[in-house]
């Protein structure tokens, strides 16, 4: 595994080892640290092995007081290649409330509004179903629409974001052509720790965050969290209507009960996320959405152990939908025009061995069980039911020598119950780091499918008869990282068969006007380019650059989109960021949406366990650009943040 690894000298300067040294320290880690939280816990210095090192490495991991790991337990029984791009502090420091506004600060990601209300990401054009959302390593968009909505995790419940812009391996199991968005939250094992925070902005709304986490004995811990929002918002209209009002009220509730003795863990999860809200509607609207009810829930359970040399992962999950949702004719909500009510059930298991073959090579296998199934009851007298299952076996095999790893899964998806048939997934990465010097280069070749969503299948512009979209992705990435530098570049070709999108066609009397399709292949190539410099202690400067380009009209795929920033830390309790953001130019329902910039600030003081963020986002408008047709955001808001945070 290649791990970031540094240490604290008596001198104060941070000293990032070279790979050799790293290689030295995980194994060290993995001997004697286990019960270390990956998020960043030091412990006492033990006595250092310099067996196989050279006597300058030797003194110099003798003079360090502190050993830190960035990265997942470093005995966890599956790698991914997934990259941390934000941690809980991070996050915390610039005033990001939820996962939306958290990935809202990465150049690569997208985030937009839903058409039915909260938001969903693109990650190179893919989207609903194409990018898997992992919350601790289980699948949780929606069983309905492949989407999930990111304001339901709360900032409080993040250790880090992790991003992999290339698809998912198959040793993860179905789905996930378009990329990963990994999130890690925090262990319930570890330090007592409070967590509160509240939250208030000018649209208005108000909202307020808890984590608590306390051991219940020696192995066992339990963490609790629960969020609440409470917004006012009056959505602007045409004549003969002034507003509406959001009228939006969202309340979530999660816990886990971790179990950890050695190598044996088990983590049981429950999640909860009841809202009631109006989705924005055009300025020319001529009916208004009223989600009345959405409940989303989870369950989860996932234990790992290890018999022998081989290391054992197993999981299940279970989550359940169910939206309720109304159309009005008018904003007083007196005239109902239509109604629906969608219950939708996801259960799955998987199964994951994994063992170490030599000092270089690994080899893991996997097993993945998957159903979704969903019913709509709308106004009509027969409800429409559909249902959804995927199996896929995989296997991975590992080799890391020197400066060289290499990463290859394959597997083979094998549908149920949508007339389509097996078809194979791959994924190989490797990766070189020169020995010395802070250049790292990864080359990423993948094939991954997915089959369409229910929604997409059984809804009213759906279409049963609608084919598995596959995938072929290629991309080259290189990272060069100093104390003072980081620079990335990441070219890449993708290209995708049977791309499930509306159908063009104007013509009434053909059979798929207003329905999607399959498409024909479809092309993308792009870059993404992503730099920051130190030049002196207290500030930093950064920006990000990213161009895709697709011979298919994709609606809401600006080709171009950049960011820039500054964040200057005047003391250690200070920090000001400003942020610049741009969108090119995008298509949506055969209109065009222009390009728009969009200004922010945030300016965080943090004295011992409290922290204070204001932040102030799209501060030249009153009035938002358009995120859809007729459709704006809101333009200038000011939000604060306040919390506190008790060992």
């Amino acid at each position: 595994m290649l791990y970031q690894l540094s240490y604290i000298h008596r001198s104060g300067r941070r000293i990032y080892l070279e790979r050799a040294l790293a290689s030295t320290l995980v194994l060290w880690a993995m001997g004697w640290g286990r019960e270390a939280r990956a998020q960043g816990t030091t412990e006492p210095t033990p006595p250092v092995d310099c067996t196989g090192l050279s006597e300058d490495d030797c003194k110099l991991l003798q003079s360090a007081e502190a050993v830190e790991i960035y990265d997942e337990r470093p005995d966890k029984p599956f790698d991914r290649d997934t990259e941390v791009r934000l941690t809980g502090e991070q996050l915390a420091a610039r005033g990001a409330t939820d996962l939306a506004t958290a990935l809202a600060l990465l150049p690569d990601v997208t985030v937009r509004d839903a058409g039915r209300g909260g938001f969903n990401i693109d990650v190179r054009g893919g989207r609903k179903g194409d990018v898997s959302v992992l919350i601790d390593g289980v699948l949780v968009t929606d069983p309905y629409y492949g989407t999930f909505d990111l304001s339901s995790i709360p900032i409080t419940d993040i250790v880090e974001v992790r991003i992999a812009t290339t698809p998912q391996s198959p040793i993860d199991g179905p789905g996930g052509p378009g990329g990963v968005i990994e999130v890690h939250t925090r262990d319930a094992i570890g330090p007592q720790l409070v967590i509160a925070r509240f939250t208030g902005d000018s649209l208005p709304s108000t909202g307020m965050a808890f984590m608590a986490r306390a051991a219940l004995d020696e192995h066992t811990a339990i963490r609790l969290s629960a969020s609440g929002l409470a917004g006012a918002r009056d959505l602007k209209l045409a004549a003969p209507f002034d507003s509406i009002g959001e009228d939006r009220r969202d309340a979530s509730g999660a816990a886990r009960l971790e179990y950890r003795d050695a190598d044996r863990r088990v983590a049981l999860d429950a999640f909860m996320d009841d809202r009631h809200y109006v989705v924005p509607p055009n300025e020319m609207a001529s009916s208004f959405l009223l989600v009345d009810r959405e409940t989303s829930s989870r369950v989860s359970i996932k234990a790992d152990d290890k018999i022998g040399k081989t290391q054992v992962q197993g999981e299940a999950w279970l989550h359940y939908l169910l939206r309720r949702s109304r159309s009005f004719q008018d904003p007083s909500q007196a005239n109902e025009l239509s109604f629906e009510s969608l219950s939708a059930l996801r259960t799955g298991a998987q199964a994951l061995a994994t063992r170490i073959i030599t000092k270089e090579w690994r080899w893991a296998a996997s097993a993945t069980a998957d159903n979704e199934h969903a019913e709509e009851r709308t106004l009509l007298p027969a409800p429409i039911t559909g249902s959804t299952t995927l199996l896929e076996g995989a296997a991975d095999l590992q080799f890391e020598h020197g400066t060289v790893r290499l990463d290859g899964a394959g597997g083979v998806a094998v549908p149920i119950g949508i007339g389509a048939d097996p078809w194979p997934e791959a994924k190989l990465v490797g990766k070189w780091r020169p020995r010395y010097g802070p250049l790292e280069l990864t080359a990423t070749l993948g094939r991954k499918g997915r089959v369409p969503t229910l929604r997409e299948r059984f809804d009213g512009n759906g279409n049963d008869a609608l084919a598995p979209e596959q995938a072929e992705h290629a991309e080259l990435r290189a990272v060069e990282h100093t104390d003072r530098v980081h620079l990335e570049l990441a070219p890449f070709y993708k290209r995708v068969s049977g791309l499930v999108r509306l159908s063009p066609t104007t013509d009434m009397n053909d059979p798929t006007y207003g329905k999607l399709i399959n498409l024909g292949l479809a092309h993308f190539y792009g870059a993404d380019a992503q730099a920051r410099v130190k030049p002196i202690a207290k500030l930093e400067l950064g920006g990000g650059y990213s161009y895709i380009h697709v011979d298919q009209s994709i609606d809401r795929l600006p080709h171009h989109r950049w960011d820039a920033w500054a964040q200057v830390a005047p003391n250690a309790q200070l920090s000001l960021l400003a942020r610049v953001t741009y969108f090119g130019d995008a298509v949506n329902q055969g209109a065009t949406l222009p390009g728009y910039a969009s200004l922010s600030f945030t300016a965080s003081w943090r004295w011992r366990e409290y922290l204070a963020v204001v932040r102030a986002d799209d501060v030249t408008r009153d009035l938002g650009p358009q995120t859809r047709p007729g459709v704006y955001g809101p333009g200038r808001v000011v939000s604060i943040v306040v919390q506190g945070a008790f060992e």
